[in-house]
């Protein structure tokens, strides 16, 4: 805990955005705003432009629930994400991982892209979402009774939330 240094994080991730390509940049921002690890970032990126490019894209992306269904595609569970964003990403090119990595390492920066998912979780837990809402939006189904019997979700509510929290997250950018 007394180790997790995300305090210069979104320093870092405005200096990186800049020196990046707009995809890459683009690509950043998701992880940010989606709590997913970089590589489920990645693919999940890829497959919102390959499913849009397809006129697929309502297959993954629930405009209801404002949600990534990731589950009918890999294992994590759901992203709630605004549907201007996702459509932003339809509108790119893929990104890649290695690419950023490369580009990263040209301009003598530190890769924390695995920062941002901490930063996520910590940041839409103070404000608003408890910790059992904020695991399963990063794809952790904790293992305790009050989790898998008791705690029910309603996932219109978590969505208005989780938005709210990354709106406000977006202005700070």
């Amino acid at each position: 805990m007394f180790n997790n240094n995300n305090s210069d994080v979104l320093e870092w991730y405005k200096t990186t955005t800049s020196k990046l390509s707009d995809k890459e940049a683009l690509y950043l921002r998701f992880v940010l705003l989606s709590g997913l690890r970089a590589r489920e970032a990645q693919n999940s990126f890829n497959l919102i432009i390959k499913l849009a490019n397809e006129n697929r894209l309502k297959e993954y992306y629930n405009e209801k629930l404002t949600t990534l269904e990731h589950f009918r595609y890999k294992n994590t569970y759901i992203t709630i994400i605004p549907k201007e964003f996702v459509l932003e990403i339809a509108n790119s090119k893929p990104a890649y991982y290695s690419s950023i990595n490369k580009h990263l390492r040209m301009n003598k920066l530190n890769l924390r892209i695995k920062e941002l998912r901490s930063y996520y979780a910590s940041y839409t837990a103070r404000h608003g979402l408890i910790r059992e809402e904020v695991d399963l939006l990063q794809g952790r189904v904790p293992k305790s009774i009050f989790v898998r019997h008791y705690l029910t979700i309603d996932f219109k509510q978590l969505a208005k939330r989780t938005l709210k929290a990354l709106k406000q997250l977006e202005q700070t950018l």
